[in-house]
């Protein structure tokens, strides 16, 4: 077993937990749709966090050349899918049931749900920056420029509880990541 099988054995394992509860959220939605109130934005946060966690674990496959592993990288490398981890864990209710308000539930935690969201962007620019100057520069501006966005679309988020706000950020950042993985489809590999 190489240092990089090691290390993403356990991120490969919170990855699937949030993947796991996304999933799970996702069906008991769909299974009690007639008997909850159901809020599409929150819904399309659920599939956001989704893709997210899929492109964590995409992406940590950029690890693999790497040879010197250390604890204190091993636990940055573990950071994004935790965060993504608990993002899916704030997203939903303690228990669906009867009459569950999906869109109250999300503005109670929107607060810390967009004040963990926030933290994604910098951990993804610092992760590509160990991966070495040049991989960082190879972004091209357009990365700073989309990370800094969606630091300050998240801080708004977690300030915010304006419906409208929220709906148009959580289709923004779909086609975000729909256009950053069509874009870097084949570079992901």
């Amino acid at each position: 077993m190489t240092p990089f099988d090691y290390v993403s054995l356990l991120v490969s394992i919170v990855i699937a937990l949030g993947i796991t509860r996304v999933l799970t959220d996702l069906g008991n939605i769909l299974q009690l749709r007639r008997t909850i109130r159901l809020y599409w934005v929150h819904v399309l946060w659920l599939i956001n966090v989704l893709l997210w966690l899929l492109l964590d674990w995409w992406i940590l496959y950029r690890w693999r050349t790497f040879e010197q592993w250390n604890f204190f990288l091993f636990l940055f490398v573990l950071v994004s899918p935790v965060i993504a981890f608990l993002l899916a864990l704030l997203l939903r209710p303690e228990v669906i049931q009867r009459d569950t308000d999906l869109k109250q539930h999300f503005y109670e935690n929107n607060r810390w749900f967009f004040s963990l969201s926030a933290l994604l962007p910098v951990v993804d620019a610092f992760d590509t920056l160990l991966k070495g100057w040049d991989h960082f520069v190879a972004q091209g501006p357009i990365y700073i420029i989309t990370l800094s966005l969606i630091f300050v679309l998240c801080v708004i988020g977690a300030r915010t509880k304006d419906e409208r706000y929220h709906a148009a950020f959580a289709i923004f950042f779909l086609v975000y990541l729909l256009v950053f993985i069509t874009i870097n489809l084949r570079m992901l590999v």
